[in-house]
């Protein structure tokens, strides 16, 4: 899948922490991967955002929406077939998605790159 490996690679570029790939495609039929990661700030949150909504554009990826980026703590981007959930580490934490997926399958990021 394009898609994922062109994500996984912007996330890199972007320095982010602690990427997770879930396997989706058993349990929705509406995207095949999830993507948790962590942030180190608000500046770089927007920053990761915008890099994501430039590789939709340039890749003509379908960028269905982006959501909580104004409130600065953590933005999903939905990309249809994969879903991006980027976080400051309190809120990654206090919402612990990782935790409620645990049990799907986990790809391994280093693999796309």
């Amino acid at each position: 899948m394009q898609i994922l490996k062109d994500v996984v690679n912007c996330l890199y570029d972007a320095k982010v922490k602690d990427i997770r790939i879930y396997d989706t495609s058993k349990i929705t039929p509406f995207y095949d991967r999830i993507i948790n990661t962590t942030v180190n700030s608000a500046r770089q949150l927007s920053a990761v955002v915008s890099r994501l909504r430039e590789l939709s554009f340039e890749k003509n990826y379908y960028l269905k929406g982006i959501e909580g980026l104004s409130g600065g703590y953590w933005a999903l981007i939905d990309l249809r077939d994969i879903l991006v959930n980027v976080f400051l580490a309190e809120e990654r934490e206090k919402y612990d998605l990782d935790k409620l997926w645990k049990d799907l399958p986990q790809i391994n990021p280093e693999i796309y790159l």
